[in-house]
């Protein structure tokens, strides 16, 4: 898999969210977390060869929007 570069709207995600996503990952690529003003950018580098590449990016994105709503409700004082 060659590097991905994955943006992601602050309007939307939590940057706790996508570092929580990043650490899970952690074992699966070199993963940079980059915040941004209205963005959160992330470069996967150096995937493990086994994971085909869209299904590392797709499960990547999933953790992080799953990350996301779970600490968005915890915030809130509700429950996932």
């Amino acid at each position: 898999m060659a590097d991905q570069t994955l943006t992601f709207s602050r309007s939307l995600y939590r940057i706790d969210g996508i570092e929580s996503a990043a650490a899970a990952y952690a074992g699966l690529a070199q993963i940079t977390v980059t915040p941004g003003e209205s963005e959160i950018v992330v470069d996967l580098a150096q995937p493990h060869p086994d994971i085909p590449a869209q299904e590392l990016v797709d499960a990547f994105c999933n953790h992080a929007l799953f990350e996301t709503v779970r600490r968005h409700r915890e915030a809130v004082g509700g429950s996932l």
